[in-house]
């Protein structure tokens, strides 16, 4: 099992009807692929986590490097796993809303996340840390 991970910046806002698209296509391609993970977009910063055989996956990240609506895609994470983290999503997803729904408002968008030293554990990468905890509080509040 394969985790990649990465942050991009939309190149505009993107608004709830945007997103649905973007997920409706992340979704049936996923599940085509035997791809499951998560994608988090707020104040137009991405951050995804795809899981996957490693080679379904890098073809799924080429592909989103090709895509026209974000630039400054920076791969945070690739790595072998025993298990998938989201086996229970084909693309799960955190927005605005959710993040500060599920977050007790204690930060206000992906960046504050990131720059937070208190949700990583020290043997973790940030990415996942980030990914499983949001995907732990939607899992207990859904």
């Amino acid at each position: 099992m394969h985790h990649l991970a990465y942050v991009s910046r939309s190149l505009t806002p993107l608004d709830p009807l945007m997103l649905d698209d973007i997920l409706d296509v992340s979704v049936r391609n996923n599940q085509r692929d035997g791809i499951t993970g998560v994608l988090m977009y707020h104040d137009q910063l991405f951050f995804q986590v795809l899981e996957g055989g490693k080679q379904v996956v890098e073809h799924c990240y080429e592909r989103i490097k090709t895509d026209l609506r974000h630039s400054g895609v920076s791969l945070i994470w690739s790595h072998m796993v025993e298990a998938r983290a989201f086996a229970e999503w084909a693309m799960g997803y955190a927005g605005p809303e959710e993040i500060g729904a599920y977050s007790d408002d204690s930060f206000h968008s992906l960046a504050d996340i990131l720059l937070s030293k208190d949700t990583v554990p020290a043997s973790e990468c940030v990415a996942l840390s980030l990914a499983r905890l949001m995907y732990k509080d939607f899992k207990d509040c859904g």
